[in-house]
């Protein structure tokens, strides 16, 4: 059984200036919660690349960047190695879209396959809500870039 969650949020920032973060495969330390505790690791380039994690929140995690479209402001990756939240698989979509008077919205699309035991609301909440702690701190990120 594949579960989808979607989550959307508006950022304060051009599609340009977010971009220039969402789509560096390397950045997400920059931004989510306990990053300056976490590690990364970098193998390859570009679609096909490997990010080894190791996030205090879920512990060692490994993703294959699956797509890298600038044209569409759009990555994507998968959960090649580890467990968070209980999840067997799972791949994610974060795309960027204009917005009309300023700024632009990040959307999640993310689809999982749940432990046998696990509780698929309990996850799909626990995953919404990684979200949007992602966005939020993207957010405050771009910014703290933008002030002189």
């Amino acid at each position: 059984m594949t579960i989808e969650v979607t989550y959307r949020h508006v950022l304060d920032a051009s599609i340009t200036h977010a971009w220039v973060l969402l789509g560096d495969f390397g950045s997400i330390l920059q931004w989510v919660v306990g990053g300056s505790e976490a590690t990364i690791r970098l193998t390859g380039s570009g679609p096909g690349m490997l990010r080894d994690l190791d996030l205090p929140s879920v512990g060692k995690v490994q993703h294959h960047l699956d797509v890298l479209d600038e044209a569409e402001h759009r990555i994507a990756y998968s959960l090649t190695a580890g467990r968070p939240l209980g999840m067997v698989e799972y791949s994610v979509s974060a795309q960027l879209f204009e917005r009309p008077g300023g700024g632009c919205v990040l959307e999640w699309l993310g689809e999982f396959t749940p432990e046998a035991d696990a509780s698929v609301k309990q996850m799909a909440d626990g995953l919404r809500s990684a979200y949007r702690d992602l966005s939020e701190r993207l957010n405050e990120l771009l910014a703290a870039q933008a002030r002189p």
